[in-house]
């Protein structure tokens, strides 16, 4: 999410903007017994008040969804604070939904907390009800705004993007694809990102064909950790990678492999789909979210659905015997990719900032009983 963050600030400080990033420099969070994840959203505020009061003015403050909701209710208070476009990389209302449903398809546990209350999820509800502007990351997400009732003029829906080094290294790439082989996944080692369905599949296809290789990048644990979930015959032919320091490695990584996995239950529009398409890398993943809105099955890629561990196994197992198909729809992620710009988020994205200050402009003016 960061990256994301960081990619489009530069575009938008390209553009003439000046960008501040509260959670860097100029976060300081005080001493407290809470954990930071619920103090984080209660100094927000405050914070855009001390920096007010040092001269730093700013048009527009943008949120994560989350953390949105004590800002919100502050502007109600003072109507002074920036208005607010709050960010979603994934509406936390619809994780929650299909966390629950996964679980329940899986027949796993499900907390008291998952199945009623959430604070996250609270947080963000009111968030999205009482902020000046909403930007999401997918078709789906934009559909659950409008069913619960944010006006569509409100909403922003913004794809990420990739960068230049990827697509630069594809372009490169591209002749000499025939040399590469192996599946990636590459994300946190997490049940999110569909690890449970990962492990039977991946070693289904593992003992299909022996010299198959699989490599797990950046999930976040160490390899003895990692290694536990599969048997004992296949660990030698997996490859952990905890945590990737630069594009550069990871570059380097995508080079390797010929297919990226990615079996989430649910995402906002993950970078790694963008950038293993523009490095021509072959895709399989859901059918849900961003993944849905990028890959059309069977032309740039291949999708499956959520927990269907048959078909991801096919699906892969169809990929490593087929290296010419594999090539074929990684070429067509590659070209589809390149339109996915930084660029081209930030111009959206710098659009609802706009729109989210003419509607304050609006809102206080009608408060004033002035008219335009």
């Amino acid at each position: 999410m960061s990256r994301a963050m960081y990619c489009t600030g530069d575009t938008l400080i390209t553009m003439g903007h000046q960008v501040d990033y509260i959670f860097g420099e100029y976060w300081q969070l005080r001493a407290s017994v809470i954990p930071k994840r619920f103090t984080v959203p209660l100094q927000i505020p405050e914070l855009i008040y001390s920096l007010a009061q040092k001269g730093k003015q700013y048009d527009v403050v943008e949120i994560h969804e989350p953390l949105a909701a004590p800002y919100c209710f502050n502007r109600k208070i003072n109507q002074n604070l920036p208005p607010v476009v709050l960010f979603s990389h994934g509406l936390e209302k619809r994780n929650q939904l299909a966390e629950l449903a996964y679980r329940r398809q899986k027949c796993l546990p499900v907390s008291l907390s998952l199945r009623f209350l959430r604070l996250t999820v609270l947080q963000a509800m009111y968030g999205l009800q009482n902020c000046d502007h909403v930007i999401c990351l997918n078709s789906e997400d934009n559909g659950y705004l409008q069913q619960i009732g944010v006006d569509k003029n409100r909403i922003t829906q913004v794809n990420n993007g990739v960068e230049s080094q990827f697509l630069l290294a594809g372009e490169i790439l591209a002749p000499a694809s025939l040399s590469r082989s192996g599946i990636l996944f590459l994300g946190s080692w997490v049940l999110r990102k569909g690890t449970l369905d990962l492990v039977p599949a991946i070693s289904q296809v593992m003992q299909h064909h022996p010299s198959l290789q699989f490599t797990i990048a950046g999930c976040g644990f160490d390899a003895d950790t990692v290694l536990a979930d599969f048997a004992e015959d296949i660990r030698s032919r997996i490859q952990i990678i905890p945590k990737i320091s630069n594009n550069e490695e990871l570059i380097e990584i995508y080079r390797q492999h010929s297919i990226l996995v990615l079996p989430s239950y649910f995402e906002g529009q993950p970078l790694t789909m963008f950038e293993a398409a523009a490095m021509g890398l072959a895709i399989v993943t859901t059918n849900i979210c961003g993944m849905a809105d990028f890959i059309e099955n069977g032309i740039n890629g291949i999708t499956v659905s959520v927990g269907d561990v048959e078909s991801l196994t096919q699906s892969l197992d169809h990929l490593v015997e087929n290296q010419t198909l594999a090539r074929s729809l990684g070429e067509a992620a590659r070209q589809k990719v390149q339109a996915y710009t930084w660029e081209s988020a930030g111009e959206k994205i710098a659009k609802a900032y706009e729109k989210a200050i003419q509607s304050n402009k609006k809102h206080l003016s009608s408060k004033l009983g002035l008219t335009h």
